[in-house]
């Protein structure tokens, strides 16, 4: 594997590797706007998630094909690439020449002139690294949430996007429950005044999830592999479950109130996953988030066996209350509503996508990114030292960036987890 001599921070400084292209419309924006164009999709980072998504994809766009792969483990690839070849065999045309491996192995991707869209499934912590060479590279992007783990990558993705935005690429994100019909239905109906003046959100992700992408550490893993492979439980990687995972309840929140908070006081800990084995994240969280003009917002996460499950959004106002979740949404408010269509699942987000680069209008969802992400950073972070923490801080101030200069599958020390009171807010 080549080693890369830059940092994600000297990433960020670095100048755009396409300068002189910098407001470049897109080739495939260029080419034909009525779908003759078959579009070439690079995939980096082939787990679980990752095949899903790819698969949903190439079903929402026939005429689309998967092109080349990349990832750090060929038993990934293997098991990934043969789900996809499985369900989508038709629309699958990589070869062995265009399966890449190693740290730079998505370069690879982005040097390839054929590729059109990348998708960015890997471990979070690389997320801003590669989204920043991509569209420096003129290809469009799909990224899985979130979009970062710490302030120096969100204050990245910002960059990221506005330079996206120049160049007219579509920047797509996993944040699939802003096309879900009950949701834009439900959440229209508060914006106009169903349940009157909104005075409380909360956002839920509870539930029984201790041992998520969790195995045991096989003797031949170094430290690296082994963190890697079990990315969720590693901060530097995932950001911990209320960024990884809460992050979409937190973005309904936001969305509903049309601003975003102020502030964070935050408390969480390590209940049933205390044993180094499992990381260094936490497993459950409790947040309370200030909002202007006096709104409060509740978010709740926990990874925990046995607990009762609770994975959605609720909110109350002046004349009324309503939830809305994956599986539906009521409001009983001036009137009773109760969400009775379709769900919609993820392919509404994968069929915008592609009809706005058929169109030469691709959406940019950047910024949405970047802001969901942040919400749960701050949470996070407040809960990790104990401290209230301003939303001005954590996007301005904070010079916290978890980046490991990691290049190979070697040693890497394992950081402990936070303790409140004695972790300090950086």
């Amino acid at each position: 594997m080549k080693k890369n001599p830059l940092s994600r921070r000297q990433f960020i400084a670095k100048s755009s590797i396409l300068s002189g292209a910098a407001v470049m419309t897109s080739n495939l924006a260029k080419a034909n706007h009525h779908g003759e164009k078959k579009l070439k999709m690079g995939w980096v980072g082939t787990g679980s998630r990752g095949n899903y998504d790819v698969r949903k994809c190439l079903e929402a766009e026939p005429n689309s094909e998967l092109y080349a792969v990349a990832d750090l483990f060929e038993d990934k690839v293997e098991k990934g690439l043969g789900r996809v070849r499985q369900e989508r065999g038709e629309q699958v045309n990589v070869t062995p020449e265009r399966i890449f491996y190693g740290f730079d192995g998505y370069r690879k991707i982005l040097e390839m002139e054929e590729i059109d869209i990348v998708f960015f499934t890997t471990p979070p912590g690389f997320r801003p690294q590669h989204f920043k060479e991509c569209i420096e590279a003129g290809k469009h992007a799909y990224l899985e949430k979130p979009g970062a783990v710490d302030p120096v990558g969100v204050r990245s993705l910002i960059e990221t996007t506005e330079l996206a935005e120049k160049k007219n690429l579509s920047v797509t994100v996993g944040m699939q429950q802003r096309f879900m019909p009950q949701y834009v239905e439900i959440i229209k109906r508060l914006q106009d005044g169903a349940i009157g003046e909104i005075t409380n959100v909360g956002a839920y992700w509870l539930g029984t999830m201790k041992n998520w992408h969790w195995k045991p550490r096989q003797p031949e893993w170094s430290d690296v592999e082994y963190q890697i492979r079990t990315w969720p439980h590693w901060t530097w990687l995932s950001g911990d479950c209320c960024v990884e995972q809460l992050v979409h309840n937190l973005d309904i929140s936001n969305w509903v109130l049309g601003k975003l908070p102020t502030s964070c006081r935050g408390v969480g800990g390590r209940i049933a996953r205390n044993g180094p084995e499992y990381g260094n994240i936490y497993d459950h969280f409790s947040f309370d988030y200030d909002y202007e003009g006096g709104v409060k917002g509740l978010g709740m996460n926990a990874q925990i066996e046995g607990i009762t499950n609770k994975v959605m959004n609720t909110f109350n106002g002046t004349k009324g209350t309503a939830w809305v979740s994956r599986g539906g949404g009521e409001i009983d408010g001036v009137e009773k509503y109760k969400y009775r269509g379709d769900k919609g699942g993820d392919m509404p987000l994968f069929t915008a996508m592609f009809e706005g680069i058929r169109k030469g209008e691709p959406m940019n969802q950047g910024k949405l990114l970047a802001e969901a992400t942040m919400t749960g950073i701050l949470g996070r972070i407040a809960a990790y030292t104990g401290r209230s923490l301003s939303w001005k801080w954590a996007m301005k101030g904070s010079k916290l960036d978890l980046t490991k200069e990691v290049t190979e599958l070697g040693p890497l020390p394992a950081d402990p987890h936070a303790i409140p009171g004695v972790t300090l807010p950086v």
